[in-house]
């Protein structure tokens, strides 16, 4: 099995052989899917640019002050929230985290946790004042397996208690 590796010859290979094999010499594996080159990540971002695009509209249109792709640093914790919202009546903010898909579920609610701890910085950073609360929101593509993984992992995502049609609700009323 060594000597097919040494070869490149892995056709019938299993993954797991080749992770002991890499574990062996202290390396690891790093298997990386490509479409088309590049373009796979092309493909990823427009699926989120599209999402983003729409709860965007949404926002606006129920009379929401929105920003998007918006950066901060601050003390070490640095990144970019995919749409920052803020009602001005209100003087509610909407932290918006857009997956087109899901990857590493506890990076995912990690980071909405960090943008919703720097809420109010970031809020002041955008000239916003008076802020009331800050309010986490994860936007999801419509996909069966996101649905099913939520499902399966429902104590992480107990935090998000308004999903579709009751969130908008909730958007609209506040």
């Amino acid at each position: 099995m060594i000597s097919r590796t040494e070869r490149g010859n892995l056709g019938g290979m299993t993954l797991d052989s080749l992770d002991r094999i890499a574990e062996a010499l202290g390396a690891s594996v790093d298997l990386r899917l490509r479409w088309r080159g590049e373009q796979l990540d092309r493909l990823i971002d427009a699926a989120h640019a599209t999402i983003q695009q729409s709860v965007a509209e949404l926002l606006t249109s129920l009379g929401w002050t929105v920003r998007v792709e918006v950066s901060f640093n601050h003390y070490g914790d640095r990144g970019r929230v995919d749409i920052v919202a803020f009602h001005p009546v209100n003087r509610i903010v909407v932290i918006v985290e857009i997956k087109s898909v899901l990857g590493d579920l506890q990076d995912t609610i990690g980071r909405i946790d960090v943008k919703v701890r720097l809420g109010q910085q970031i809020a002041r950073d955008l000239g916003w004042s008076g802020v009331q609360s800050i309010i986490p929101g994860l936007v999801i593509g419509d996909v069966r397996l996101a649905r099913r993984t939520i499902a399966a992992h429902e104590a992480l995502f107990a935090r998000y208690d308004r999903r579709g049609r009751s969130a908008v609700a909730w958007l609209r009323r506040s």
